[in-house]
């Protein structure tokens, strides 16, 4: 009866230590909402390019609000398409929930272990109940080091998210260059047959030579095949643009509007590079990839001071008898030396990571805002004084073959001209399109909605 008495009165006191220490562990363990919400994604992308994030599951089809293949496809619902359904986007988001994963792990608190010899032949019933008492003062170095992480994961998704758009605003400038001169190398090539079944008809008549028939021919079948070859640029560039948005294997629209050409470039390139160094989110991740080095530099550091707090629990002649006790290394041969050599070599690492990103951002700046400036330069060029003159010349090609004062085919020819010219001035109003993008994409938003310099909040 004694040693049930002893037994009785252990599991009294351990349960007692036990329930102290877990209640302390459940106070401090942390909190997390779902692991794969995008809501601050989806507002800092909101706040910079009037974009937003939706769940989806994986496999599934999301249409955002307002987005329908039945009335054809813009610029923006292409955009939305793409960040609610570009797989290599959403495979990204993924690694949100890994960090947020992590930040759960950081904040937990180890589990006691119990060690115990039972009573067999004249061994006495023995007892001792560990917990590290250092992780209570680890933990918030911890959280701290992981909540950075899921900060900086955040705003590289929200840079992913920037790049997810641009990309889209390029395949779809792209979609409509490549049908644009379609139809006009359709047109071009018309033009050619009937120039050269005019030059052989001359040559029938004996106004021609054999040489100009055989290259009026030549130019034809060129003609020809740069209308085919156009045509499948068109719908390659189509395919591009469909799984871009993620309707690889969905119905797609014939009806894509190609967004609308920027009025005017910005001039003050320098003020360019200062907003985009204050509000580009990769420079930001950047940024929390240091303080996040920073922290585990001091993680290292305390990690080498490591407390064991003991409960012991003893059956001496029917008797229970406890007490505490500590188990203490002593950091005299290892220092963690090593784990702290390696923390200052990542934050040395992660200030030249920042360093690198930053020269990299100010360059990406100035050079999209050149391309932009030189494509507005020749855009304007082309539509004020290169093409009215051609157009003109069209119309009066057409008043003097009217008149008898040219013959038909000057007025092919003159034709052919103004579709050449057409064609490359389309190509220049998509150098326009896509400079703008470019340069939204350096800045890091909108040109037309101004960000001021915005951290996202700790999950």
């Amino acid at each position: 009866m004694k040693d049930g008495n002893g037994v009785q009165r252990w599991l009294r006191v351990g349960r007692r230590t036990m329930i102290g220490i877990l209640s302390a562990s459940i106070l401090m363990s942390a909190c997390v909402g779902n692991l794969k919400d995008v809501r601050e994604v989806s507002v800092e992308l909101e706040r910079r390019t009037g974009q937003t994030l939706g769940e989806t599951k994986p496999g599934e089809l999301a249409w955002p609000p307002g987005v329908s293949v039945a009335d054809g496809l813009s610029e923006d619902e292409l955009a939305a398409l793409a960040l609610w359904n570009n797989a290599t986007f959403r495979e990204a988001i993924a690694d949100l929930g890994l960090s947020r994963a992590d930040l759960v792990q950081a904040g937990m608190l180890p589990n006691p272990t119990l060690w115990m010899l039972f009573p067999v032949g004249i061994k006495p019933l023995e007892l001792l109940l560990r917990y590290p008492i250092e992780a209570f003062w680890l933990r918030t170095r911890r959280v701290k080091s992981a909540e950075l992480d899921v900060q900086r994961a955040e705003q590289r998704l929200v840079q992913n998210g920037l790049d997810v758009i641009r990309d889209v605003r390029l395949a779809s400038a792209d979609l409509a260059l490549a049908r644009e001169r379609a139809e006009l190398a359709g047109a071009a090539a018309k033009l050619a047959c009937d120039i050269a079944e005019l030059t052989r008809s001359r040559l029938r008549a004996g106004d021609a030579t054999e040489l100009e028939a055989s290259n009026a021919q030549v130019d034809a079948l060129q003609a020809q095949e740069q209308h085919t070859r156009w045509q499948r640029d068109a719908d390659m560039a189509r395919e591009r643009l469909r799984s871009l948005v993620g309707l690889g294997l969905e119905r797609w629209s014939t009806v894509v509007e190609a967004g609308p050409l920027p009025l005017e470039a910005p001039s003050d390139r320098e003020r360019l590079v200062q907003d985009a160094l204050s509000t580009r989110p990769d420079l930001r991740a950047a940024e929390l990839g240091m303080e996040a080095a920073g922290e585990r530099i001091g993680l290292a550091r305390a990690e080498v001071f490591t407390f064991t707090a003991i409960l012991s629990t003893k059956d001496v002649s029917g008797q229970t008898l406890s007490g505490p006790g500590l188990d203490i290394a002593l950091p005299i041969v290892n220092q963690n030396q090593g784990g702290i050599a390696q923390s200052q070599a990542r934050l040395e690492k992660a200030a030249r990571f920042y360093n690198s990103v930053r020269d990299r951002i100010v360059l990406e700046v100035r050079e999209a805002s050149a391309k932009l400036n030189q494509a507005r330069i020749s855009h304007d060029q082309w539509q004020n004084q290169i093409l009215p003159p051609l157009a003109e010349a069209e119309q009066q090609a057409d008043k003097a073959y009217a008149a008898g004062n040219v013959t038909y085919l000057f007025v092919l020819e003159t034709q052919r001209k103004w579709l050449d010219a057409r064609i490359k001035a389309a190509t220049v109003a998509t150098d326009l399109r896509r400079a703008h993008a470019e340069l939204e994409r350096s800045v890091g938003r909108s040109l037309g909605r101004p960000v001021q310099d915005s951290k996202v909040s700790p999950s």
